[in-house]
């Protein structure tokens, strides 16, 4: 008789929801799981505060649903009839002028259709000229090549001129990946593009998908949250698997045992305990992998090392039933800023109008965001002098002079990551060498893949199957040399 196969080790280092949705592919698999987390809670940057009656999101404010693994996640772990979709909305950008209407089609990675561009008061009339060169424009440019990447700006610049980049793609893309986007990466920050660049084809003239067949797939909004919030998906997760959760503990050191990998943890106090791991993911940010990576493979210690973030800051505000009435004539779900502005903000969301769960409150919610690569100004302000300052640029940009009062203010140290250009091109070497110097250990996460959760999502799942088809490598050596 064949003897039953033993459940490998493996140690998920970052409780995050990459780390969490490779906790649960692995345990579903049968292996013997371990997540350990520093912080004292689960879910990375879905932080989910209670605020009155109210779960107001501080981190990522909503899943996208849209994306195939999010989607299917959710159909999964049977959240889809619970889950509220983002309502309707015009959302803003703020100008030299004043406030414009996004237009319709405009989207993070560009426009998509001319004439609401044209329409929208937000160009000059040579940069509406420009921008409608793109069809020919398209069909001249040389093509980008397989082994080539460009920066997001670059490259919509050269097909609709450098207006389009200023005043749509700076506010909307680089407000999103808090970054410049004259460095981050085309192929790692807009893959949309990417056939367009490579095969030469017009962004107003592309085909649009076509929409899903009824009774094919439960019907998702694009974007999607709980009542509860986000932590509704990643409380979800883990729920009744048989993995075990370690909170408050950092993994110091990673060292080669006899048989797989050792893992040194330090708990808040002090103590020093071990983990042995068959195999092990790194869900964690590219400053924590490094140090465990490092004393193994100088080469890819050194591009963790020079993985760059952009540290970023959420503040809640609330205003009272007085200023309600002022907020809803404001319109619209959101406010965006170009990095041109010099304020602090880059963007704002009325929460109140863009989230059924919060309508029907006697006071409405409004979330400011901050931080942007290479501007230090949030470490040097504290948390009450950041809410004040972005209070009052808020009713700078918006005109609603109404009291509010602050309901939570969230830093993230660790940041949104920059994946600038040749980004994927460095994540090859970097697993190249993980794979040489430790195999068996992965690296997962928005560091790698991107942001947004259904980045996260697909990250784990890869880094998931990347882990049981290298134990089932293994497993299946030992038996042949037995």
């Amino acid at each position: 008789m064949t003897e039953p196969q033993r459940a490998h080790r493996v140690v998920v280092v970052g409780g995050g929801m990459t780390g969490l949705v490779a906790a649960r592919r692995l345990a579903l698999a049968g292996q013997d799981v371990t997540v350990v987390e520093q912080r004292g809670r689960l879910g990375g940057q879905v932080h989910t505060v209670r605020m009155g009656s109210r779960w107001v999101d501080v981190g990522a404010e909503a899943v996208h649903l849209g994306a195939p693994a999010a989607r299917q996640l959710v159909t999964e772990l049977g959240l889809v009839d619970s889950v509220l979709g983002s309502r309707a909305g015009q959302s803003w950008l703020w100008t030299g002028r004043g406030l414009r209407a996004l237009p319709a089609g405009v989207t993070p990675s560009g426009p998509t259709r001319l004439r609401p561009v044209l329409t929208s008061g937000v160009m000059s009339a040579r940069g509406l000229g420009r921008a409608g060169l793109e069809p020919l424009v398209a069909r001249v440019r040389p093509g980008l090549a397989d082994d080539e990447d460009v920066s997001v700006g670059e490259f919509v610049s050269s097909r609709f001129g450098a207006e389009v980049t200023e005043r749509f793609i700076d506010p909307l893309l680089g407000s999103l990946h808090a970054g410049d986007v004259h460095r981050l990466s085309l192929r790692a920050c807009a893959p949309a593009l990417v056939d367009a660049a490579t095969h030469r084809r017009s962004l107003v003239r592309r085909r649009q998908a076509a929409a899903p067949q009824p009774g094919c797939a439960p019907t998702l909004p694009m974007f999607g949250t709980w009542s509860g919030g986000l932590h509704t998906l990643t409380e979800a997760l883990l729920a009744g698997l048989p993995v075990t959760v370690r909170l408050g503990c950092r993994v110091q050191r990673l060292t080669a045992a006899p048989t797989g990998y050792a893992l040194e943890l330090a708990d808040a106090g002090g103590a020093v305990a071990e983990l042995r791991a068959d195999a092990v993911v790194l869900a964690v940010p590219a400053s924590a992998a490094s140090p465990l990576v490092a004393p193994h493979s100088p080469r890819a210690g050194g591009i963790l090392d020079d993985a760059e973030v952009a540290k970023v800051a959420t503040v809640v505000l609330g205003f009272n039933r007085s200023a309600t009435k002022a907020l809803r004539a404001f319109g619209g779900t959101g406010v965006l800023l170009p990095s041109t502005s010099g304020m602090l903000l880059k963007a704002a969301t009325h929460l109140s109008r863009k989230w059924p769960q919060f309508a029907d409150d006697d006071s409405c919610l409004v979330r400011l965001s901050a931080g942007r690569s290479g501007d230090d100004r949030l470490a040097a302000l504290t948390d009450d002098e950041l809410a004040r300052q972005l209070a009052a640029e808020f009713r700078t940009v918006t005109g609603l002079d109404a009291p509010a009062e602050v309901l939570h203010v969230q830093r993230w140290p660790d940041g949104l990551p920059q994946l600038g250009v040749g980004h994927q091109a460095r994540l090859h070497t970097l697993r190249e060498e993980l794979a040489r110097a430790l195999p068996g250990v992965v690296v997962a996460g928005s560091a790698y893949e991107g942001l947004g959760l259904a980045s996260c999502i697909t990250s784990g799942e890869a880094a998931a199957a990347a882990v049981s088809a290298g134990l089932t490598r293994t497993t299946t050596t030992k038996e042949v040399r037995a």
